[in-house]
């Protein structure tokens, strides 16, 4: 994977009101851990590692489509701005998702979590991202680090089944490196 690329693009993906420190400059950190970069606002207080997907299928009525117009699947993780040592998921899905669909993340075939798109976005670009549930929140954080690899399968707004792959490769090295660059 070409990380450099993808940690320069993926600032540029998310709405500058997706989260209040994206309005300021983000800069990655020197370093990026296998298939994880680590992401911090120069306040150092909305921090956050993010991964693109390796793979990214795509079906229609049970067939496996060709080719699918749509951006780079992503999967972040943040540092809760709420909650003190907490950690929040969120998955860009580079499409619009259909509106209160439930995507659901697979870490190594068995240990599910589920998250939920907007039932009532308030802008278009809301439409690309769905977020877990906050009391799966140390589930997520647990089955990411023990994990290999994670699915995350979503509905898009045309009915489309989508999966994308993540490597977890270089996940807890990436979140405890976060935790150490940010407040």
């Amino acid at each position: 994977m070409k990380l450099l690329s993808f940690l320069i693009s993926i600032v540029f993906v998310l709405p500058s009101n997706f989260y209040p420190a994206l309005a300021e400059k983000v800069m990655p950190s020197t370093e990026s851990h296998r298939d994880w970069g680590v992401f911090v606002p120069q306040n150092k207080k909305e921090c956050f590692i993010a991964s693109q997907a390796i793979k990214m299928e795509a079906f229609k009525n049970g067939e496996k489509l060709s080719s699918v117009n749509r951006g780079h699947g992503r999967l972040f993780i943040w540092k809760s701005s709420t909650n003190a040592g907490q950690f929040e998921g969120v998955y860009f899905a580079g499409f619009p998702l259909q509106i209160g669909s439930k995507p659901i993340l697979t870490i190594d075939g068995k240990e599910q979590v589920v998250f939920l798109a907007s039932p009532k976005p308030s802008n278009s670009e809301e439409k690309n991202y769905a977020w877990n549930q906050v009391f799966d929140d140390q589930l997520l954080i647990e089955s990411l680090k023990k994990g290999n690899k994670a699915i995350m399968e979503s509905i898009s707004h045309r009915n489309t089944k989508i999966k994308d792959s993540f490597v977890l490769t270089g996940f807890t090295t990436s979140l405890e490196r976060m935790k150490k660059l940010c407040n």
